[in-house]
């Protein structure tokens, strides 16, 4: 149902007040109650109440259906809009909704707006570990651009008033670039290991995988175990460390306890 129609609403009450009368299932408006004049005699009073629109007194015949009521008004309703039939105070359904003396009709007036919006994608930070920089320091290499998202949603009405907000989609129309930035960090070099056979040792002990899992409690390239890990000065879990601090943890394994934490690999370093 559109506003337009409460003028010529309107327009109708009066009409019925000057005693204007419907025949059948015509309606006869009247204002406060229903008249014996122009209606049949087994007329039934209902009120009518259209979105905001102050309620009113109809005569209709009994059993007639509410759309019917407001056809006979000419008041549209439309798939969104909804008819509610109020008999004792409670809302009734199905056959039962067909009008009997005393029921509240009301209209409710829906409608539904499609809005689309853009929303911005935050592009987030990308930090590169270096040598070149001194330790602590920082270098944007390269700007972020934030992405662009296109979000489709409904808003719903009841006789103006907001009831509900759905987001029915949203589409990504440009990917967000990360900004990309380089932090100096301590030199992994340890005096008497650079010149190690690391790369098989890792290979002998991994596979070469910086993210290996042993069931057995050892991890990452070098199959650290959490105890040793930590007294190396490293943190979190050996495999999620970068490969080449897992080397730098290593070397510095190595210079304290020489090939012994790798019995069996440590031949090849």
């Amino acid at each position: 149902m559109h506003a337009t129609t409460t003028p010529f609403l309107s327009a109708r009450l009066r009409g019925a007040a000057a005693g204007t009368a419907a025949a059948a299932l015509a309606l006869t408006l009247v204002p406060g109650v229903a008249s014996a004049q122009g209606t049949t005699e087994d007329a039934v009073s209902v009120r009518l109440k259209v979105a905001t629109e102050p309620a009113v007194e109809v005569a209709v015949v009994p059993r007639a259906w509410p759309t019917s009521l407001l056809e006979e008004q000419g008041v549209p309703v439309d798939g969104n809009d909804v008819v509610e039939v109020v008999r004792d105070g409670r809302e009734v359904t199905g056959t039962n909704k067909r009008v009997r003396q005393g029921d509240t009709v009301r209209l409710v007036d829906v409608e539904k707006q499609r809005r689309t919006k853009s929303a911005r994608v935050r592009a987030g930070v990308v930090e590169v570990p270096t040598t070149k920089l001194a330790p602590g320091r920082r270098k944007v290499v390269r700007q972020g651009k934030a992405g662009l998202r296109r979000i489709v949603a409904v808003r719903t009405l009841h006789n103006g008033e907001p009831t509900k907000y759905r987001v029915v989609s949203r589409t990504l129309v440009r990917k967000p670039s990360p900004r990309r930035v380089l932090v100096g960090r301590q030199p992994w070099s340890v005096p008497g290991t650079d010149g190690l056979n690391w790369g098989a040792l890792a290979n002998c002990e991994s596979g070469g995988n910086p993210r290996a899992v042993n069931a057995a409690g050892y991890y990452g390239l070098y199959q650290f175990d959490v105890s040793t890990w930590r007294g190396v000065g490293g943190s979190g879990m050996p495999h999620q460390a970068s490969p080449g601090e897992q080397t730098y943890r290593a070397k510095l394994l190595y210079k304290a306890r020489g090939r012994s934490p790798w019995p069996t690999c440590g031949r090849l370093l």
